[in-house]
């Protein structure tokens, strides 16, 4: 025979069991959402501070563009059609950009039918008509506007292109600034986000100049300053690559990416970027509104609409 008030302890003891177990579940619930809610926003966070340095590395190439729209040199060789003076005076102005800021950039002047009109790299396709698959080209000679963009071309890299006047205010062509996105990777890793600029391998018919690039699921890997580590993550989680979630996560890491334009209402590339989850190693250098600072280890070569990732200077 079981006393009453043993039934009763038993009782108690149940309830009181049940409603612990039930204030633990709702705790670690409780608690895994605002976990997640804390990753999101730091998440957020990260991807702003990379679109950031997106952005503050297009307005540099911009106002190098502007700069060299109003060189005299340039503006009389390309209205004299004089080809070889104009090299030489691009030339002479890479070299003082490199030797003062260590980086290298590239230049491209067209004519004001969008024909190549000469290149500081090569000399090659001088006549080539690029109306065809130079959106930021078509752009500029239709809106009289600079114009700055991360653009498909031979190569997908940053393109700022600022148009270009002579004496009597007629457009006689354009200038374009070209920069690689290294000076980007090696910022964004100073500021421990390690990143890879990944190009959809659908457009090698237009962006030959990387048919040797080493692949990467169904995109090319654009340059080599990346950790090995995460290469090997990347191959053993394919999934990564995709974009069905706004982030994935590892143990130690968070991977999410960036899209990088488009060509025909389709995406180009993205910017992948990788962070530890660890919140108390976050920190955020200033951004400088200057071009330098950083060494390129690599020889190879909107405000209107931010989402856009491009940049519109009316």
């Amino acid at each position: 025979m079981i006393l009453p008030f043993i039934r009763t302890y038993k009782k108690t003891f149940i309830l009181f069991f049940l409603f612990i177990a039930t204030l633990l579940y709702f705790l670690y619930k409780y608690n895994n959402i605002l976990n997640e809610k804390t990753l999101d926003i730091f998440v957020q966070n990260q991807v702003q501070i990379a679109q950031n340095e997106l952005e503050n590395q297009k307005n540099q190439a911009l106002s190098l563009a502007l700069m060299f729209s109003k060189n005299q040199d340039i503006i009389n060789n390309l209205e004299k059609n004089n080809h070889i003076e104009l090299k030489k005076e691009l030339l002479k102005l890479l070299n003082i950009i490199k030797t003062y800021t260590k980086n290298s950039i590239d230049i491209q002047i067209h004519t004001k039918y969008l024909e190549v009109f000469t290149r500081s790299w090569e000399d090659v396709d001088f006549g080539l008509k690029l109306d065809s698959f130079r959106e930021g080209l078509v752009k500029v000679r239709n809106s009289n506007e600079p114009y700055v963009s991360t653009e498909l071309g031979k190569r997908f890299n940053i393109k700022a292109i600022a148009p270009i006047y002579n004496h009597n205010n007629l457009f006689i062509g354009s200038i374009e600034v070209i920069v690689d996105f290294n000076p980007l990777i090696n910022r964004l890793k100073g500021l421990g986000i390690d990143s890879m600029i990944l190009l959809e391998k659908d457009y090698l018919n237009i962006a030959t100049y990387h048919s040797d690039n080493p692949k990467l699921g169904d995109y090319l890997i654009l340059q080599s300053s990346f950790s090995k580590n995460l290469l090997d993550i990347l191959i053993k989680n394919p999934n990564f690559l995709k974009n069905d979630s706004f982030y994935y996560e590892t143990d130690e890491k968070v991977f999410t990416q960036i899209p990088l334009g488009e060509f025909e209402n389709k995406s180009v590339g993205i910017l992948l970027i990788s962070f530890d989850k660890n919140f108390n190693s976050f920190q955020y250098l200033p951004k400088y509104d200057y071009f330098g600072d950083i060494n390129i280890k690599e020889d190879k070569k909107d405000l209107k609409e931010f989402n856009k990732k491009e940049i519109i200077i009316r």
